[in-house]
C-alpha cells in the first residue's frame, strides 16, 4: 500500500505541475491599448546661449539663465564680449575675443545687432565695438554661434561681422574646428 500511495501522490503532484508550465497556452504579441502617456513639464524661458572655447578647441554652449531671458542678438553678444564667467573659467572654458582695455571699455550697451536682407537670403549683421580684422577664426566662430543662438530663425542667416573700423567679415558657426 505504501507503494500505491506514493505513486498516487507523485501523480497528483505531477499533473498540476505539467498544467502550470503553460501547455496549450499560445503566446501573444504586443497588445495595443491606445496612445502612449505624455507628461507636460514646466520649463523656464529660454536663457540664451554664449559659446566659449573648450580645451580641445571645440565651442561649448553656456546658458546664461541668471542674466537674461530670450535676449536679442546685440545684448547676447555684449555679454559674450565680457568673457567667460568664473564658473566657466573654472570648467576650463576660454575666449579668443580680445578683452577691452581701460581706455576703450565695451559691453552690451555698445553692441548693436540687427537683421537685414541682402539679395534672396538673410544676413545677420553684428556690429562690434572692436575691429574685425585681427579676430582669430575661433573668435569669429564664437561670435557667429552666439548670434545664431539668439536669433533662432530657419533657415539660419549668414553672419556678417562689422567692426568698429567699418570693415566687414563673414563668419560661420562651426562647433568643432576644421583640421
Amino acid at each position: 500500500m505504501t507503494r500505491v500511495r506514493k505513486a498516487v501522490a507523485a501523480a497528483a503532484l505531477t499533473v498540476p505541475l505539467l498544467l502550470a508550465t503553460g501547455c496549450g497556452i499560445a503566446t501573444t504579441g504586443v497588445v495595443e491599448s491606445g496612445r502612449s502617456g505624455t507628461v507636460k513639464l514646466a520649463t523656464a524661458p529660454d536663457p540664451g546661449l554664449l559659446y566659449f572655447i573648450a580645451p580641445d578647441g571645440a565651442l561649448v554652449p553656456v546658458p546664461v539663465s541668471d542674466r537674461m531671458q530670450r535676449p536679442d542678438a546685440g545684448f547676447t553678444i555684449g555679454v559674450l564680449l565680457e568673457g567667460p564667467s568664473e564658473a566657466a573659467r573654472e570648467a576650463g572654458l576660454t575666449t579668443e575675443i580680445p578683452a577691452p582695455d581701460a581706455k576703450n571699455p565695451f559691453g552690451a550697451d555698445y553692441v548693436r545687432a540687427g537683421s537685414t536682407s541682402e539679395g534672396d537670403g538673410k544676413t545677420l549683421r553684428v556690429v562690434l565695438p572692436l575691429p574685425v580684422e585681427p579676430l582669430s577664426g575661433p573668435a569669429r566662430r564664437q561670435l557667429a554661434c552666439t548670434a545664431l543662438a539668439a536669433v533662432r530663425t530657419s533657415p539660419a542667416p549668414e553672419i556678417l561681422l562689422v567692426g568698429s573700423d567699418e570693415k566687414e567679415q563673414s563668419a560661420e558657426c562651426e562647433v568643432r574646428p576644421q583640421g
